[in-house]
């Protein structure tokens, strides 16, 4: 199982909690649920193995 975090990062005094709901946090699931997608796709790739000497 992979763990990761993904982040925003605003300044504090300038960027208000809505804006954080309303535009950051919907690109950042937005992103998250890309990178779900990428990792799964990766996971599901045939496996192929090399032997030595062949």
């Amino acid at each position: 199982m992979v763990r990761a975090s993904m982040n925003v990062t605003v300044h504090a005094q300038e960027t208000s909690i809505e804006k954080l709901v309303t535009e950051h946090l919907p690109l950042l699931q937005a992103a998250a649920r890309e990178t779900s997608a990428d990792w799964a796709r990766w996971q599901s790739r045939p496996a192929i193995s090399a032997t030595a000497g062949r």
